[in-house]
């Protein structure tokens, strides 16, 4: 008997260490340098769930994941992918991106569509829900910006929430602690540098 536990318990560690490193995303564009922890990305690259993406100086980095979901960051970024999980034949999902620092534009995909809506981003100051849609985070003019480019988000802190339903809408969390401020629609001035923040050369 101590000897079938000890092969069940080896076998349930392998499956974990397997489940950990399957790829839930692949690198589709990279200019400059881009990590996932420690190791130096490439186009074609995979990405695990719990990686820990960053860009360097200049850099700029887009993800296709596997239901569908782009995300593309821009410099000095650190993005860690909290959670990734997709069964298409199930219609089963769930991810979570937590945002430490730098820009970010997402497209999501299957995932977001689930009843359930269970994909959301979460930043330093303020965590945005996503309900099928593409958007933008990240500083612009304040420690986070978010703009809505197609669907509707909910920019939610621990002072309010309020909800981006109408594309080129945006708000602004001037400080950790303080309620998003109501919705706006960008100027094109600042579309186009929320834009040139992500775009490639």
């Amino acid at each position: 008997m101590p000897r079938f536990l000890a092969l069940i318990l080896v076998i349930l560690l392998f499956l974990t260490d397997f489940a950990q490193a399957a790829p839930v995303g692949t690198v589709t564009r990279l200019q400059g340098v881009a990590e996932a922890g420690a190791l130096a990305l490439a186009e074609g690259a995979t990405i695990p769930a719990g990686a820990i993406l960053r860009t360097g100086p200049g850099a700029r980095l887009e993800v296709r994941f596997v239901d569908g979901t782009m995300l593309t960051l821009g410099e000095k970024a650190e993005v860690i992918v909290d959670q990734f999980l997709f069964d298409g034949a199930a219609g089963t999902g769930t991810a979570r991106f937590a945002v430490n620092q730098g820009a970010f534009l997402v497209a999501t995909g299957a995932v977001a569509k689930l009843p359930e809506r269970p994909f959301k981003v979460v930043t330093p100051i303020a965590s945005i829900g996503v309900r099928g849609t593409k958007f933008w985070g990240g500083p612009l003019d304040n420690p986070l910006d978010v703009l809505v480019l197609d669907g509707m988000i909910r920019v939610e802190s621990a002072a309010g929430a309020v909800d981006l339903t109408q594309p080129g809408q945006g708000t602004a969390v001037k400080a950790a602690g303080t309620a998003p401020q109501a919705p706006s629609f960008w100027s094109e001035q600042q579309v186009g540098r929320a834009f040139g923040s992500v775009s490639f050369r």
